[in-house]
């Protein structure tokens, strides 16, 4: 019984990750039927192994799809519903696992008795993940992201091999270190867990600030060592060498110029924000600024994750290798990211090497985000123009930014012209 129910918990861990990492709204995942699979999972805890793979392209498709976010500040009845779920089911294994790891070394049939109680526990869980990431409730990626398939992953991983629950004689502690581990969990679901979208979005955004502050100050300090010596291989791993000082010093710039986006994101989704009438949840404005503020943050989500993209290609020495296939696909998209910018920014081409691609990737972005803030032509529920409700800082940080990215365009070109040279 302990076994059988422990793999029941592994299955739905499993469900639950992949409905993590594929949008609700597609589906399917892996070739299944989501909501069906998920429902069996919670309610009879048993899932076929036998799975179908999707192709790429059907993988890819999926992934680009998105679901407009369905409310901002004000949490639905669904989504309290959800959350209650997901803290009863919290609360629930969290009184049970201290048990279950205990009684299980002295007997092992009463022990999956309370397996049967971490059951019940993680089909709460399980319930509410459903409803959190189902349609009617307008979870944003980023809620969803942090979503709870969590516990049930703790607990399928944490306890599925038997070693909590050993030979109460031999003096191992792994039953305490599991289940520690597990209320770490339940603790970080019931107290962690961002309350609604606004809450969850902001949280990803100002992990990007936080991740592109980090790599900047890293690279700060490493150009401020000043070139290497060619001749002296023993310091190549901590400084660039004269060529690759100028095209890392513009890709540091390019740091800065994304974590100033990123914050005016935050920014611009507050004051749209602000702006909506979440009492009129259907009204057709309400609608077209939450997809506004979904457009942003999945830029903003390109922009936070291109950081680390070029980041991790900027350690000396620099590779100037090319990736031909991703070179073909970039061109093959570019004129409809060229027109997106509507004559308003010309981002130049930065080359075929990987980390001009991606500097490259990063500066449309860029020129995307603010210049989508600048003319949106969006009105507000009160039918004025979607700029009216921008604070003086927002048209502040548009206005420098417009004129700050094409700097950035200039000093890539230059850099990684002389780094190719």
């Amino acid at each position: 019984m302990n076994a059988e129910v422990l793999e029941s918990l592994t299955c739905l861990a499993d469900t639950l990750t992949k409905l993590n990492e594929r949008e609700y709204h597609t589906g399917t995942i892996d070739g299944d039927d989501t909501t069906k699979d998920i429902t069996e999972a919670t309610a009879a805890m048993s899932l076929s192994s036998q799975q179908s793979t999707p192709s790429s392209n059907e993988q890819q498709q999926q992934e680009e799809e998105q679901q407009t976010v369905g409310y901002w500040r004000s949490l639905p009845t669904e989504v309290t519903a959800a959350y209650q779920l997901l803290a009863d089911g919290a609360e629930y294994i969290h009184a049970t696992s201290t048990k279950y790891a205990l009684v299980g070394k002295i007997d092992s049939h009463e022990g999956g008795n309370l397996a049967l109680e971490l059951r019940k526990g993680a089909q709460l869980i399980g319930t509410g993940t459903l409803l959190l990431f189902s349609p009617e409730c307008g979870s944003s990626r980023s809620l969803r992201h942090y979503g709870g398939h969590i516990i049930t992953t703790l607990i399928g991983r944490a306890y599925e091999d038997g070693s909590a629950q050993g030979n109460p004689n031999d003096g191992n502690n792994v039953g305490a270190q599991k289940t520690g581990a597990v209320w770490s969990a339940c603790d970080g679901l019931r107290l962690k867990l961002p309350k609604g979208n606004r809450a969850a979005m902001r949280r990803e955004l100002m992990i990007w600030v936080r991740d592109c502050n980090e790599s900047i100050e890293e690279f700060d300090e490493m150009l401020a060592l000043g070139p290497r010596d060619d001749d002296d291989d023993e310091e190549e791993e901590e400084q660039f060498s004269e060529s690759e000082m100028k095209v890392a010093r513009a890709a540091v710039n390019i740091m800065k110029c994304s974590k100033n986006t990123l914050g005016l994101v935050l920014k611009v989704c507050e004051c749209v924000g602000e702006s909506l009438d979440e009492s009129t949840a259907g009204d057709e404005n309400n609608k077209e600024l939450l997809q506004l503020i979904t457009n942003m943050h999945e830029v903003a989500r390109r922009i936070g994750e291109g950081v680390t993209n070029f980041g991790v290609m900027l350690y000396p020495p620099l590779e100037a290798s090319t990736n031909e296939e991703e070179f073909e696909q970039w061109q093959s998209t570019k004129a409809s990211k060229t027109f997106r910018l509507d004559g308003e920014m010309d981002i130049p081409s930065l080359g075929s090497t990987s980390l001009g691609l991606q500097l490259e990737h990063q500066l449309h972005a860029l020129a995307e985000c603010v210049i989508c803030i600048k003319k949106s032509e969006l009105t507000t529920v009160t039918g004025e123009a979607i700029q009216t409700c921008y604070s003086e800082e927002v048209n502040d940080a548009v206005k420098k930014l417009m004129e700050a990215i094409p700097v950035r365009c200039k000093d890539s070109v230059g850099g990684v012209t002389s780094w190719c040279a």
